[in-house]
């Protein structure tokens, strides 16, 4: 029993390190670069191969491709599947923005026809809920 528990730690390790993403979602570097996740998973993906290659068999191998189905699925949601799509340019410099209406920090709504004729504008763009 001792023994088939070290070989499916593995697993229970790299779902810790998709679970502590959402742990870890309020730190900013961590939420941006999913670096401690990252280093949480391959440590169980290099667990599982050192089990597999200490005792090849079912009880090896089916921890490993786990191991390896959870990670990449972490990968691919994190970082590709959750990205934000390219950005389409459709106004060149120097040439007048197009008119927008959206609601701004407050709520309240902001056209951007309302600054024509003033000096100048910054706008930001907040990219999520964070």
């Amino acid at each position: 029993m001792k023994l088939r528990f070290f070989q499916i730690g593995s697993v229970l390790l790299a779902l810790l390190g998709v679970g502590s993403y959402f742990l870890l979602i309020g730190v900013p570097w961590a939420r941006n670069t999913a670096l401690p996740n990252l280093l949480i998973l391959s440590g169980a993906v290099a667990w599982a191969s050192y089990n597999l290659r200490r005792e090849k068999s079912a009880w090896t191998l089916a921890p490993l491709v786990l191991t390896l189905l959870i990670s990449a699925g972490f990968v691919y949601v994190r970082f590709i599947y959750a990205s934000l799509p390219r950005a389409e340019v459709k106004v060149a410099l120097g040439q007048p923005a197009l008119d927008f209406t959206l609601p701004d920090q407050q709520g309240n709504l902001f056209t951007l026809s309302s600054l024509k004729g003033k000096a100048g504008a910054v706008l930001v763009f907040y990219r999520g809920i964070w």
